[in-house]
């Protein structure tokens, strides 16, 4: 089994070794270091996420990893051997629809133009910044609907964050390693699936989510997912803007969209675009606050929604 990256090359084999000693000789933690970059620093996270690809490529690192993250979920006071995330997913059908969406997520790899077009970090960051920005203003527009008690326009503006959510959650890799180039096979126009976008974005985030599950309650998460891969959540989106025809009678968007439906979708698309996009530490910590402040303006209760 090899031992480094470098083995083809004696210098940075030897360079690397020398690295890597303190890490394997445990008088440092790869979660501390892992955790080194100056908060707010993007440049430095990028550095430091690449040096996180290169160790978990060294097979000696991933178990002392383990042992340390184990470690750390003790002293949280957490089991670690606790099945209850396996069994979590059961319940969501978590392990199909994982690997569909690794399969969607490459997909969308090999057949999607790069958002991110910039030669440069600097260029490449400002598009990214914009990006984001455009979500958390589309999220921001769904609460604001909701408070005004428009639940259809606040639904549809949390569907739209979900979509774009899902059509974004490549943006940290393409950041990260902008200066790789990425062979695109069979290039097409930006994903228009809808169904594929709410998928990636729906999963991604709700998935494995501890904190949803409470503030949603896990029925509730479970059959959003099932929405979001069998086309409903779309159904859903048209009925928040266009008036239809129901056993002979004609329904606006406001008779079949209520206030709880509103609510269940603006609360998930801010926390899926928190877990999915909040790629930088001090951008989750930004969009955590603005969901709690929305779940406790609107009278959540405190138990449901405080982070743990």
């Amino acid at each position: 089994m090899n031992k480094a990256p470098f083995n083809d090359d004696p210098e940075l084999a030897a360079s690397w070794e020398t690295f890597v000693a303190p890490l394997l000789s445990g008088k440092q933690s790869i979660l501390d270091l892992m955790r080194s970059a100056p908060w707010g620093d993007y440049e430095a996270f990028v550095q430091q996420a690449r040096v996180y690809c290169m160790l978990l490529s060294d097979p000696r690192i991933p178990a002392i990893l383990n042992q340390e993250m184990r470690s750390t979920m003790r002293e949280a006071g957490f089991d670690p051997d606790d099945d209850a995330i396996s069994k979590a997913l059961a319940r969501k059908d978590g392990h199909r629809r994982f690997s569909k969406l690794i399969e969607e997520r490459a997909r969308a790899v090999n057949t999607q133009p790069s958002l991110l077009t910039g030669r440069d970090f600097p260029t490449r960051l400002a598009q990214y910044q914009t990006l984001i920005g455009y979500v958390e203003t589309r999220w921001a527009e769904a609460c604001r609907n909701f408070g005004q008690r428009n639940f259809p326009l606040a639904a549809f503006f949390s569907i739209l964050v979900i979509e774009e959510v899902g059509k974004l959650s490549r943006l940290a890799e393409e950041l990260i390693y902008f200066d790789v180039p990425i062979a695109v096979q069979s290039p097409t126009v930006v994903e228009r699936s809808h169904r594929r976008k709410h998928f990636i974005a729906v999963v991604s985030g709700a998935l494995i989510n501890a904190r949803l599950d409470r503030v949603l309650g896990k029925d509730t998460v479970r059959q959003i997912l099932h929405e979001a891969e069998s086309d409903e959540l779309e159904k859903t989106r048209q009925a928040c803007l266009y008036i239809d025809i129901v056993d002979g009678r004609a329904v606006t968007p406001s008779e079949r969209i209520d206030e709880m439906r509103a609510l269940d979708l603006t609360v998930l698309a801010g926390e899926v675009m928190a877990e999915v996009l909040g790629h930088f530490p001090w951008e989750f910590e930004r969009m955590m606050e603005q969901v709690v402040a929305f779940e406790r303006l609107i009278g959540l209760p405190e138990i449901q929604i405080a982070r743990r």
